[in-house]
Parts: structure tokens; sequence; C-alpha cells
């Protein structure tokens, strides 16, 4: 009986979230999504507090709303609804690439090995979030301000016609003190013993929440990470060796191009979490050193915040 006022609670409180479902399916969408949590809390290393302390009903609540937000934003905001052939795929491809074979076992046991519910309950908000990300990080008018502002940089940088990298770089700095750390990449290919290794999960789904662009390779996003990373980092990670070969093959024609001598300036540079500009600070047969300008894009989780339930 507890449980059913909280559901009842619950789909009088979301009622306006729950567009893609009829609010008779809360229940059990809870219930689906606890017992996905219960997996993974059973698999959760070290000591840990109760289950029910770790993840109250109210908060297993939270997460089917704001699951079902994000489907209702999709299809009012981007007009895309989420049809049973991307979802079926999903469940494809998580059966095809998960890591941890006896935890999704487990998970489809949780859900009464019923394929239904595991579309819907793990394949469908995976899907969503993907495809909203994506669009939110590839919403031009979203993000005008922002590419407004390296752009307007680069065309100051540029008006200094035959200005040194020191003179660039200094304007760089006025425009954003702190924004042009330095990076330096090997030209030549990465020996094949450092080439890096795919990394361990302990997740039985293996996904992408925040949707990237296809070409940015997890080591490519590492250096960027890396390069704008805070001065606190370990001297180790700092001086790690990059490779130009890492970055995207566009990104990389980029660089090799108009980037040849001291001062040169790129063109502005899209990623899904921001804009970049690139500033050469030295050129050779063996390394490219440039110094970076960078603006994050929007943040994701503070638009959707503001988006009407």
């Amino acid at each position: 009986m507890i449980f059913r006022a909280h559901a009842v609670i619950y789909a009088l409180v979301f009622a306006a979230t729950l567009d893609a479902v009829a609010v008779e399916d809360a229940p059990s969408l809870v219930a689906d999504r606890t017992a996905i949590e219960r997996v993974y809390y059973h698999h959760r290393l070290g000591t840990k507090p109760p289950f029910d302390e770790t993840l109250p009903l109210a908060q297993v609540e939270r997460l089917v709303a704001l699951e079902l937000k994000k489907e209702a934003v999709l299809k009012r905001i981007y007009l895309i609804e989420i049809t049973p052939a991307l979802v079926d795929a999903e469940v494809r491809r998580i059966d095809a690439t998960t890591r941890a074979p006896d935890v999704l076992a487990e998970l489809k046991v949780a859900l009464g090995n019923d394929s239904a519910r595991f579309a819907r309950s793990m394949a469908r908000p995976i899907v969503v979030e993907r495809t909203l990300r994506a669009r939110f990080e590839n919403d031009d008018k979203l993000h005008a301000s922002e590419r407004a502002k390296v752009e307007e940089l680069r065309k100051r940088l540029l008006a200094e016609n035959d200005a040194t990298y020191e003179r660039r770089v200094a304007l760089i700095k006025s425009a954003e003190p702190g924004n042009a750390p330095e990076v330096t990449w090997q030209l030549a290919p990465r020996p094949s013993d450092e080439r890096p290794a795919p990394g361990p999960t302990t997740s039985a789904v293996a996904t992408e929440n925040k949707a990237s662009s296809g070409a940015y390779s997890i080591e490519a996003t590492a250096q960027v990470a890396q390069v704008l990373s805070s001065p606190k980092k370990s001297a180790e990670a700092r001086e790690r060796t990059l490779y130009l070969e890492d970055l995207p093959p566009d990104l990389q024609n980029v660089l090799r191009t108009q980037l040849q001598k001291p001062g040169d300036v790129s063109a502005v540079i899209e990623t899904p979490q921001g804009f970049l500009l690139y500033l050469a600070k030295e050129r050779s047969s063996e390394t490219l050193s440039v110094a970076l300008f960078s603006v994050p894009k929007r943040s994701y989780e503070e638009w959707l915040a503001k988006q009407p339930d």
C-alpha cells in the first residue's frame, strides 16, 4: 500500500511530464527503474548504506520523471519521436557490445525477462538521452553567442597584420585571462606500443551519454580535456606525449594546412562541447605547438532544467 500511495502522488505531481506514456504506467516505470538500480547497487564495491537509503523511492520517481521530460522536450522542440525501430536497434547494440554480459543477464532477469520492459526501461532512455544531447549540441541558435565570441576574437587576431605569436597570444589573454593553454603534438605516427587500449567498464550497458561527433575518438577527447585541465593536475598528466593523429581527420587537416608558421590562426573549430581557436606557436618537421582559445557551449543540464515540464 505504501508503494501505491507513492505512485499515486508521483502520477499527480508529474502528470504534465508524462506525454510519452499514460499516467497509469508511472508505477510500472518506477518499479522497473528500481529493479535496474538494485542490480547496479548489488555490483557496487565497498561499504555501502542500505539500498533504500542510497536511492529512496522519491529519487527514483524523479529520475523517471526526468527521463520522460527529456522525451517530451525532444518531441516538442525538435519534433522527434522515438520509434520502436530506434529502440529495437538500441537493444541489439546493447546485446552486441556489452562488456558485462553477466550483469546484463541479471538486468533482464530483474525485468522478468520481458523484452518489452527491457526495451522501455533500459534502451529507450538511452536513445532519448543520446538523441536529445546531439540535437542540443548541434543547435546553432542555442550556441550562437558562444560562436560569435570566438569569431570576433579571430577577426581581431587577423586584423593584426603580420603579428607575432607573442602579440597574438597577448590579445587572446586580454580577451579572457588564462584562456590560452599551450599544447604540443608529435607529427609522427604514434608508436604501436603506445596506442591506447580500451579501458574497462563496470557497466552492463556501454553507453555514450554525452553524444559527441563520431569523429572524436576517446583519445582525442582526452587530449582536449588535458589541455584545458587545471594547473593543479599532476606533471605526469600534463606532460603526456600527444600525437596529432589522435585528433579527428578533419581537425588534423585544418591544423596541418592552416598553422604553418608562428602567429598563424586557425578557423573556428566546433566540437560537441564548445568552440576552439588555435594559434600556432612553433612548427617543425617533428612537432606542432599551439595556444588554444576555447569557449564552452551552453550547459545541457541548465538548459534542460529551464524547459517546462
